[in-house]
């Protein structure tokens, strides 16, 4: 089904060392305007309160890596929304498999990396906090499985791989990513002006450097999948292009794209910005 990996964990309340640390970064308002965050703080931190009865937590994981890309927008958002992409498949796998219970990919108040992390299909890395799986690094999507079922065994956490090369971003910081200095989160999630000092480098949607800086990076590989594979015409696509993209070739670019998360004004405005 195209899925790269698959790890299963029981459906135990978040550790107390990954628990504190998000209660830290919600008290530093490191998540910015992401209100949602806020929200259901323990329903994300208790498995049980989000879906009653459920035993088994698996994680699931697709290499989005396109072959060929369109500098201007981050790799991850290069094919169709994965939202859309994944949950097909794993309610498909849900139904071939009998499995009672209800999918998530980055839609409800799950720790998807902490569970990623726990039923041992990769790494957290050092760099930006991503999940890095063996084989793929951390160009990966993640999706879990919460099932009222008891599994026969369940998988444990990766050994840890220290890198030491500490942050690459002023965005990263002990105590987390600080969404309100991230590239990503400011000309993805943030409405209204930029901030006048934000300089946009190679893309104008999202960023890929935290990314392309961990170590892991360098065990990515383009995947097979064709819906995360950019569309011709968005690959043609120039400066000059985008300098002039209209609300209809929005429209017809990015249909069931990721990127219509930041709506027309916010790409107008990020392209704007990035053209300075």
């Amino acid at each position: 089904m195209g899925f790269v990996a698959c790890g299963f964990a029981k459906a135990e309340p978040v550790e107390d060392g990954f628990a504190a640390h998000f209660r830290r970064w919600l008290d530093l308002d490191y998540c910015a305007d992401m209100d949602y965050m806020r929200r259901n703080v323990e329903m994300r931190l208790q498995p049980d309160l989000l879906v009653p009865g459920v035993r088994t937590i698996v994680s699931l994981a697709m290499n989005f890596m396109p072959q060929s890309r369109q500098p201007a927008i981050s790799l991850y958002a290069q094919g169709k929304d994965y939202h859309d992409v994944m949950r097909q498949r794993m309610r498909q796998l849900m139904e071939d498999c009998g499995l009672e219970g209800r999918c998530f990919v980055d839609t409800a108040p799950v720790m998807e990396r902490y569970w990623a992390w726990r039923s041992g299909i990769g790494i957290i890395t050092q760099e930006g906090g991503f999940i890095s799986i063996p084989g793929y690094g951390p160009t990966v999507f993640l999706g879990e499985l919460f099932l009222t079922q008891e599994s026969d065994r369940y998988d444990s956490p990766l050994p840890k791989k220290e890198s030491g090369r500490g942050a690459v971003c002023p965005a990263l910081t002990p105590d987390g990513l600080d969404a309100r200095r991230c590239i990503s989160y400011l000309t993805i999630e943030h409405r209204g002006p930029l901030p006048d000092s934000l300089r946009l480098g190679a893309t104008f949607y999202g960023c890929d450097r935290c990314l392309r800086a961990t170590p892991q990076f360098a065990e990515s590989k383009p995947t097979a999948e064709p819906a995360f594979q950019p569309s011709e015409a968005l690959l043609q696509m120039t400066p000059n292009d985008w300098r002039e993209l209209t609300e209809e070739q929005y429209r017809s670019l990015f249909k069931g794209s990721a990127v219509k998360r930041a709506k027309y004004d916010g790409l107008k405005r990020n392209i704007g910005r990035w053209l300075k």
